[in-house]
């Protein structure tokens, strides 16, 4: 280790921290849980919108008449979407918390 890293090491130690790593691993857990939050914000309008699950709601689209083919198919999209982005999201907490 150079005296630079050993320096750097000693700053997280006073500030609490085993090192480095385990300070990085827990601003990367607040920054996932973050972007969690959101994730889950979107999913739940989509839900709110259409009262119900995306699975219920690719079950019943062609019958949800009350929207627009276009809006629907938009949604549609922009649901499933974030639905991958929250599953990546479960992903990389789940590789921290090992």
């Amino acid at each position: 280790m150079t005296v630079e890293q050993t320096s750097v090491e000693s700053i997280f130690h006073e500030m609490g921290y085993a090192s480095s790593t385990d300070y990085a691993i827990k601003k990367a857990r607040e920054e996932l849980l973050r972007e969690l939050k959101v994730s889950l914000g979107r999913i739940d309008a989509f839900e709110k919108k259409y009262e119900m699950t995306y699975a219920e709601f690719d079950k019943q689209f062609h019958s949800l008449t009350q929207f627009s083919l276009f809006e629907r198919d938009d949604d549609s999209m922009d649901w499933r979407a974030e639905l991958t982005v929250l599953r990546s999201i479960e992903k990389r907490l789940a590789t921290l918390t090992l």
